[in-house]
């Protein structure tokens, strides 16, 4: 069983059972994790709080086949403009897979206040000043987290309901 003390970014958490919940971080040293937090959906748990998105939270987790979160404080509340970074970041990075300029760009627009969805796309390879659209060839404002494509203003619109549920898979660059 190995112990790990690390700085991480909560991307997002979901029930799993009665009371556990996991949680999807991407941390500083071991990159997107997947954990388990026994009880922390109890009222009682002083967990849940620290572990809710968009936090930046110093956590202690153990890994025996996986990992389970033993300890978490809050260091940070990060702004509701980064929701669509943490979003894209949590569905185009793999897991257990480290990027230190990944991890490095997150944190200085964290500090900065400054959410910038371009240069969190070039750095996870997807660099919208070398894209087009993909329907039409013209200058892309919108990335799809489904099809991992730019899109014009325009062809989202006339092409997708954007009013619907499927809205949600474009992220604004």
């Amino acid at each position: 069983m190995k112990e790990y003390f690390t700085e991480a970014i909560v991307l997002d958490k979901e029930p799993s059972g009665e009371y556990d919940v996991r949680v999807h971080l991407y941390t500083k040293e071991l990159g997107r994790v997947v954990a388990k937090a026994t009880s922390a959906r109890k009222i009682t748990s002083k967990l849940n709080a620290h572990l809710e998105p968009l936090n930046l939270v110093d956590v202690r987790m153990v890994n025996k086949n996986s990992f389970q979160i033993v300890d978490a404080l809050r260091k940070n509340k990060i702004s509701p403009n980064f929701l669509n970074i943490v979003k894209a970041t949590k569905e185009l990075t793999a897991e257990n897979d480290f990027d230190y300029s990944l991890w490095t760009v997150l944190t200085a627009l964290i500090q900065k206040n400054q959410p910038n969805m371009g240069v969190v796309l070039s750095v996870l390879g997807f660099d919208p000043k070398f894209a087009n659209c993909e329907m039409c060839g013209g200058d892309c404002h919108f990335f799809s987290l489904i099809n991992q494509g730019f899109y014009c203003k325009n062809c989202v619109k006339g092409s997708f309901n954007i009013d619907s549920k499927d809205s949600l898979c474009f992220i604004s660059i």
